[in-house]
């Protein structure tokens, strides 16, 4: 089973019941095993028209991963894009865990603004090589 991690910013300013809701929401997903993962926990638009993604981010393997760089993307039930956006990262996944992290993309990456939150899912390919 995943054991939930939160990055340093996480850990100091999410309050207790937050992170319990977070637990429980990844004790709710499948197992994942070698492979990388990405479940959506919340998605909303912002008031200045660009959009939040917040995700538990799944190591399955058995040794950490490094993130630096990622292509996020926010599709709607029948896959048709929302959002799209490149994001640099400094994030380590500790091996076998889950990590929360929230993708917040501009208003220019947004071509969908009027798509109801609860029926977005997420992409998140990686590794981008940096060139």
């Amino acid at each position: 089973m995943s054991k939930l991690h939160f990055h340093s910013v996480w850990e100091d300013r999410l309050p207790q019941k937050q992170k319990d809701d977070l637990n429980k929401f990844l004790g709710g997903l499948a197992p994942i095993h070698k492979e990388f993962g990405v479940a959506l926990v919340r998605g909303k638009y912002k008031k200045n028209g660009g959009a939040v993604a917040t995700v538990l981010l799944r190591n399955g393997f058995e040794k950490p991963m490094d993130i630096e760089r990622v292509k996020a993307k926010i599709l709607d039930k029948d896959n048709l894009l929302i959002a799209e956006e490149e994001f640099e990262l400094d994030l380590r996944l500790q091996a076998e865990s889950a990590l929360p992290w929230s993708f917040v993309f501009s208003k220019d990456s947004v071509i969908r603004p009027n798509i109801d939150p609860d029926n977005w899912m997420i992409q998140v390919h990686l590794p981008i090589k940096k060139e």
